[in-house]
C-alpha cells in the first residue's frame, strides 16, 4: 500500500514538473499581460471615474459612444493611411540596404552592415527629437538641403510625411538586420546556376533572391504592420496629433483619452478595438501566407 502511494506521488511530481519550470514565465505573463488585458476589457464595459476606479457596469455604452463620434473614425482612417504608406517603405528600405551590404566576403561587408544597423542603437525618443530639429522650418537641415522653406510641423500633409520619414529611419536598422540575415541564408549554388544560365541581376533578384527570402519578408510585413499601427512616440514628441488632427492616430488617441482627458472607459474601449483590429490583420496575413511565402 505504501509503495503504491509513493508511486502515485512520484507520478504526480513528474506530471507537475514541466508546469513548475513554466511557473515564473506564467507569473510574469499573468501580471504584465493577462491581468492588464482582462482589466482593460472590464473597464471598457464599465463607467470609470477620473481616478481609474470602476464605478458601475454599463455594458457596451462606451463602444456605442465611441462609434457615434466622428473622431474615432477619423483617427482610424489616419492610422490606416499612415500604415499603408509606412509599411512598404520600411520593408523596401530594409531590403535595399541589405542588397547593398550583401557581400559574401564578410570582412569587407562588416563595416557597411554596422553603418546600416546604427539606427537600432538610437531610441525612438532621441531619434524623434533629432529629426524634429532636422525638420525645423527655420533652422532645420532638411529645408537647407532642399533650398526652400517647407512648414513641416504646421502643414497637415507635411506633418504626416515627417512622421513617415522619421519612422522609416528609426526602423531601418531592424529591417536591415532581418533582411541581411535572410539574404545570407540563400545558397550560393543558386546564384552560380543563374550566372551559368545567363540571367541578369533583375532576373536573379525577382526569381531567386526575393522568393528565397519570402519568409523573412512575411515576418517583416507582420512586425512592421503592428509597429505602424502602434506609432506613438514620434507623434507624441513631434506633432502631438496635430496640426488639425492630421497625425492623431489611434495609439495617440488612447493616450489622449486616458492620460489627458481622464476618460478611462473611452480609452479602454479604444484599446479593445485596437487589439481586435491588429488581431484581424494578423489572422488575414497568415491566411494568405501560403500564396506568397516559399519555405526552403
Amino acid at each position: 500500500m505504501e509503495q503504491k502511494k509513493q508511486a502515485g506521488n512520484s507520478q504526480l511530481i513528474k506530471a507537475l514538473e514541466p508546469y513548475l519550470y513554466l511557473l515564473p514565465v506564467l507569473l510574469l505573463f499573468g501580471i504584465f499581460t493577462f491581468y492588464p488585458l482582462i482589466r482593460t476589457i472590464v473597464m471598457s464595459l464599465s463607467a470609470v471615474n477620473s481616478m481609474g476606479i470602476v464605478v458601475k457596469f454599463t455594458g457596451l455604452s462606451n463602444f456605442a459612444n465611441l462609434f457615434s463620434t466622428g473622431q474615432f473614425w477619423k483617427d482610424l482612417v489616419t492610422t490606416v493611411k499612415l500604415s499603408v504608406i509606412l509599411v512598404p517603405l520600411e520593408i523596401i528600405t530594409g531590403v535595399l540596404l541589405a542588397l547593398l551590404a550583401d557581400r559574401r566576403d564578410r570582412k569587407k561587408g562588416n563595416p557597411i552592415r554596422v553603418i546600416f544597423a546604427l539606427p537600432m542603437s538610437v531610441s525612438y525618443a532621441c531619434g524623434s527629437l533629432i529629426w524634429l530639429f532636422i525638420f525645423n522650418p527655420t533652422t532645420g537641415l532638411m529645408n537647407h538641403l532642399l533650398g526652400r522653406h517647407v512648414d513641416w510641423i504646421g502643414d497637415a500633409n507635411n506633418a504626416l510625411l515627417m512622421i513617415v520619414i522619421t519612422t522609416c529611419w528609426l526602423t531601418a536598422g531592424m529591417n536591415f538586420v532581418y533582411a541581411i540575415s535572410g539574404l545570407q541564408s540563400v545558397p550560393d549554388e543558386l546564384y552560380e546556376c543563374s550566372r551559368l544560365e545567363g540571367a541578369g541581376y533583375l532576373q536573379t533578384l525577382c526569381h531567386i533572391t526575393l522568393p528565397m527570402i519570402s519568409p523573412t519578408l512575411f515576418y517583416l510585413l507582420i512586425i512592421n504592420t503592428i509597429n505602424a499601427f502602434q506609432t506613438f512616440t514620434q507623434i507624441r514628441l513631434m506633432t502631438q496629433g496635430g496640426p488639425g488632427g492630421s497625425t492623431h492616430v489611434l495609439a495617440y488617441s488612447i493616450y489622449d483619452s486616458a492620460f489627458i482627458s481622464n476618460r478611462w472607459g473611452n480609452a479602454c474601449a479604444q484599446s479593445v478595438i485596437f487589439f481586435l483590429i491588429l488581431l484581424v490583420i494578423s489572422v488575414l496575413q497568415f491566411r494568405f501566407e501560403r500564396k506568397g511565402v516559399f519555405y526552403q
